[in-house]
Formats: structure tokens, sequence, C-alpha cells
């Protein structure tokens, strides 16, 4: 019994060894290929002979993934912003009765954060790539901001971030805000730790 088990585990031990060295590992995609994938789909949209057209889901399922932040606002309760690990940000005016979609046509949908500025209660930051570590996670495109609540949104860098875990807003200045980034996942970039920016999102320094 001992011999059948040790030349099973020398088996095993073979077969590991022989995936180990036939395997491909791929270079995630650089900054300048995200960024020019990012600039055809714009293209691509913008060209669409649907773009008028709206769009209905009609099942099988409602799906947006898991919920990865809730952005409360500071003086009315009955608003707030969800936002999903794939499904984009969603706000309600209502306590939840009814849920309006407001990211859908930006460059991402995967949301690691969302904050609502404690100095400008109407300027919203998003980061965009979900926060967990897993390979069904998705990879954002930097941080995004509103200025008049959700309706439009304006890209302020940190596209090759990724993933972002956490966004905070100073209490009284509404151009300082932080970012927390945890970068490309199972791959080496530089662009992973905090960020600070002074200037509203127009520029960014790596503070960690």
């Amino acid at each position: 019994m001992k011999k059948i088990l040790s030349s099973f585990l020398v088996l095993l031990f073979v077969l590991f060894l022989s995936n180990n060295s036939n395997a491909q590992y791929v270079e995630s995609s650089t900054k300048a290929e995200i960024d020019a994938s990012i600039e055809q789909r714009a293209k691509l949209r913008n060209s669409s002979a649907f773009k008028n057209y709206p769009v209905r889901n009609v099942g099988p399922v409602v799906m947006s993934g898991r919920v990865s932040d809730i952005a409360v606002h500071p003086d009315n309760s009955r608003i707030f912003y969800v936002a999903y690990a794939s499904g984009g940000v969603y706000k309600t005016t209502n306590s939840g009765n009814t849920m309006t979609p407001i990211f859908d046509h930006q460059d991402a949908l995967g949301i690691g954060d969302i904050a609502i500025s404690g100095a400008n209660h109407d300027i919203i930051w998003v980061g965009t790539g979900e926060n967990n570590s897993s390979r069904s996670s998705y990879a954002g495109a930097g941080v995004f901001k509103s200025m008049d609540a959700g309706e439009t949104w304006e890209y302020t860098g940190l596209r090759n971030t990724q993933h972002i875990g956490r966004i905070l807003t100073h209490p009284t200045n509404e151009n300082i805000a932080w970012v927390g980034s945890v970068g490309a996942l199972y791959s080496t970039n530089s662009e992973r730790g905090v960020y600070k920016t002074t200037d509203g999102g127009k520029t960014w320094d790596k503070t960690l």
C-alpha cells in the first residue's frame, strides 16, 4: 500500500513539473494598449448606427455583479449611490424605490469605490476596477469625477491603476482627494499605492 501511495505521489509531482514547464505566461496589457482600446471603443460607439437607440434588458436575468460600495448623501439619506463590481453606478433619490444607471457610457463598468465629496456634495468620485483580487475581477480605467451629482462625468487620470480600492475626500477642500490603488493583478506594474490630488484630479502625486 505504501509503495502504491509513493508511486502516486511521484506521478503527481512529475505532472506538476510538466504543467509548469509548458505554461505560457502572457504579459499584461500596457498603458498604451489600454489607451488605444478605449479610444477605439469611443470611435465605434460614436459611429454606430444604433447609438441613438436605447437598450433594454430582456433577460433572462438581471446581472450587475456584486455591490462594491454604497455612498449616502450626507444631508439627504433618500439619495444614495450604489457601485457594482461589474455593473457601473446607480443612483436613487427615493430611498431605493427606483434606481437609475448613471455610469453606463463611461470607459469601465467594474467599480472599486465611490465617494461623495465632503466639501461639495454634488461632486462624486468613482474609482474603477473591482477591488477583489480574483481572476473574475475586471480591471478599470482610472478615476472619474462628476461635478453635477452624476449627470455628467470626466476622466481624471490614473488609467493604469486598474483596481481602485478606496477614495477619500477632504472635508473642507473639494479639490483634495486620495486614491488607494491595488494595481494590476498577478503581474507587475508601477501604478499601485496611494495617490493624492490637490487640484481636483488634474494631476496626481504618488505618496505611498
